[in-house]
């Protein structure tokens, strides 16, 4: 499946069996991967996850900067696969609303190129019938980083994760947040109950700062205040930002504590490395054709995502060890991409390693060690 989906870069079980180049019918191939996928247990699963995340642990840093994302797969079209449910089409520019599944995902950043390394993916469908919540999943995904790092760490939400409970439990666990809030939020100023977005109305922002936002480089202003959550009567810092592309202004709600005008920096860098994790969901689709995956299972997807995740936590260790490898600068070089330095690498990465393993014409068993025994020599007797 690893050697499939670098040479063909695809989610399509057709198109990682033709990369194969096996001997038999391809619709044996195909039938194999697909009985492959239905058929690992979640044990083997389980043991398949861990030995990964034991290897790209050692790419990140002390201060880590884990960045969730809740995304989606659509499938418009879609009528014969398994508990298909309702989801807003993200990338339509109408929002419409469309047949899929919803998407968890939790990546962490590496300490070198700061690229994000996904940790928890996972698919899920609200008519499922083993659905609690979502909130089960983003719980889990929390878990799951602060397992792998088993430190302190900074986590980063969207909108999305304005929730309560998703905040009390991150405080509880002792890490720090920052969550972009809706403006309908509403919290405690100096003892009073007032509208987040009608307070930030009334600010300027009086920190300045340059920011790359969208390819380009802008100047924003950045205001804060101190606030206390209705739910659970605890202080945090509410972070304002001005000068976007949006005219709305951004609000940011932290528990890190804000002293001088670099903490406020500091709280408003640490939004925008959540743009990585779009990025990084970008190349996962358009790279990989991951909306096209034609497995019709809840089961057999989310074991190819686990393929796929581990796929491009690998890409993510190579770029890491960019400046140290021969080799990435090498598959760098065979993608012929138009521009030398972007902030997120996969795309070239794999389209790299694409480009080399399409001069391979004997499949995978070209690089498998296989191992010739000696003849087995039977005891004889001689009379």
């Amino acid at each position: 499946m690893q050697y499939g989906l670098s040479k063909s870069k695809s989610c399509l079980i057709s198109e990682i069996s033709r990369s194969l180049n096996e001997t038999i019918k391809l619709k044996n191939t195909i039938e194999r991967l697909c009985d492959n996928l239905q058929s690992l247990n979640k044990e083997e699963a389980k043991v398949i996850k861990e030995n990964y995340l034991n290897e790209v642990k050692k790419y990140f840093p002390d201060e880590a900067v884990s960045i969730f994302d809740d995304s989606d797969i659509s499938k418009r079209y879609g009528k014969k696969f398994e508990d298909l449910d309702q989801i807003i089409d993200a990338s339509d520019p109408d929002k419409t609303v469309v047949n899929g599944y919803h998407v968890c995902e939790a990546v962490i950043l590496g300490k070198n190129e700061k690229q994000p390394i996904s940790v928890y993916s996972e698919i899920y469908s609200c008519k499922s019938k083993n659905f609690i919540s979502k909130n089960k999943y983003t719980i889990d995904s929390i878990d799951t980083v602060m397992s792998v790092l088993n430190r302190k760490c900074n986590m980063i939400f969207d909108r999305g994760y304005d929730d309560n409970k998703i905040i009390d439990y991150i405080d509880k666990s002792g890490n720090y947040f920052v969550i972009r809030m809706n403006d309908k939020r509403i919290f405690l100023f100096k003892g009073r109950k007032k509208n987040a977005y009608n307070e930030a109305l009334k600010r300027k922002g009086k920190v300045k700062m340059e920011l790359w936002f969208e390819g380009e480089k802008v100047e924003i202003s950045v205001s804060h205040t101190k606030v206390t959550l209705p739910s659970n009567k605890k202080d945090y810092e509410l972070v304002f930002v001005y000068g976007l592309s949006e005219e709305r202004p951004l609000i940011l709600l932290t528990n890190r504590d804000i002293h001088s005008k670099e903490d406020v920096i500091k709280v408003v860098r640490l939004y925008f490395y959540r743009w990585r994790v779009e990025e990084y969901f970008r190349s996962k689709k358009q790279e990989y054709d991951f909306e096209n995956m034609r497995v019709r299972t809840l089961k057999a997807m989310n074991n190819l995502n686990l393929m796929l995740m581990m796929h491009m936590g690998h890409l993510g260790m190579l770029i890491e060890d960019m400046d140290k490898k021969l080799l990435t600068i090498k598959i760098l070089e065979r993608s012929k991409s138009l521009r030398n330095k972007v902030c997120v690498w996969f795309s070239q990465i794999s389209r790299g390693i694409s480009e080399i393993l399409k001069y391979v014409h004997t499949g995978i068993k070209g690089y498998q060690r296989i191992e010739k025994r000696k003849k087995y020599k039977q005891l004889e007797l001689k009379l």
